[in-house]
């Protein structure tokens, strides 16, 4: 086999990438997370070993978000190109730099420091997983991540073993109030008495105490009964807050889902909050939108704290 060299013609791996390109898909990253242009200042520098020019940035983080956040994204968005990356903390839990290097070309430089004073506080949203069975596999893997979730359990002796494990995982719990519910001691019906539905009341605020508040469905029938006032009275005196599903945003799983949620996200104002009515199989499919406007600012927080 005959090579026939020309060293002058030859074009090394190091020329033929686009530093534009480059830089257009680092400044998508910040992008996606929300970090305004005016807080992103960019150059020209001219390499010293390829004589190419490339660009380097300057970015300005609101303090809501780390910038070991934005690290890692940058690592597993150019590691495939086979790049070296090289990052320093220049100050400790401060100012760091990032290079993206392919041989000894610099194709991008960046410095990365805190705006003390500008957070991006987009507003808060929670979950409650509507009418779960803490017993269910799947349930109980929602319970032990580390996702901050408040599951609305229809009361049934058998899920009373259950509740330590759920606040020894850091997660919350409430009640639903329905017409399904079967059990005799914990069942309200419109045409029960005063003195039985405040029996009743008492052994779910006995059985249930941990609960963060009681969630009535205001589409049953107990909900349009005189009965209903007995259980806002009971409930009051006892300082144990009560609401209606619809006072929620209640999310079907259904073709409409992601546009929905998008949709009540956008509508969101700056440091607004939503509590989301969601089965387990919605929120699942939810995973890749919250992880999308977590990354633009905004919280995810417990559901108590906005209730």
């Amino acid at each position: 086999i005959i090579f026939e060299a020309n060293p002058g013609a030859a074009v090394s791996d190091e020329d033929s990438i686009d530093r534009n390109e480059i830089s257009e898909r680092f400044k998508k990253i910040l992008d996606e997370f929300d970090i305004e242009n005016k807080f992103i200042k960019e150059n020209k520098i001219k390499d010293k070993h390829s004589r190419q020019e490339f660009s380097n940035i300057k970015v300005q983080v609101p303090k809501d978000l780390s910038i070991p956040e934005i690290l890692e994204d940058i690592f597993h968005s150019f590691i495939k190109d086979s790049l070296i990356i090289q990052s320093i903390e220049k100050v400790k839990g401060g100012k760091s730099t990032l290079s993206l290097k392919m041989g000894h070309s610099i194709l991008l430089q960046a410095e990365f420091d805190y705006l003390k004073d500008y957070s991006r506080n987009k507003g808060y949203i929670a979950f409650i997983l509507n009418d779960v069975d803490p017993s269910n596999a799947s349930t109980v893997a929602m319970i032990e991540s580390p996702a901050k979730l408040n599951s609305l359990i229809r009361p049934e002796t058998k899920h009373l073993q259950h509740l330590e494990f759920i606040s020894k995982s850091g997660q919350q719990f409430s009640v639903l109030i329905d017409d399904d519910i079967t059990e005799q001691k914990y069942r309200l019906a419109a045409n029960f008495s005063e003195q039985r539905i405040v029996t009743v009341i008492k052994t779910l605020v006995s059985d249930f105490q941990k609960a963060v508040c009681f969630i009535i469905d205001d589409n049953s029938n107990f909900y349009s009964s005189p009965n209903y006032e007995i259980l806002k009275r009971e409930l009051s005196k006892r300082n144990i807050k009560l609401f209606r599903k619809s006072e929620f945003v209640n999310l079907n799983y259904d073709e409409t889902l992601i546009d929905s949620f998008n949709d009540r996200m956008e509508s969101l104002g700056r440091s607004g909050s939503i509590v989301f009515l969601v089965s387990e199989e919605s929120y699942v499919a939810l995973d890749d939108e919250i992880k999308k406007y977590k990354k633009k600012g905004y919280r995810v927080i417990t559901s108590s704290l906005i209730l």
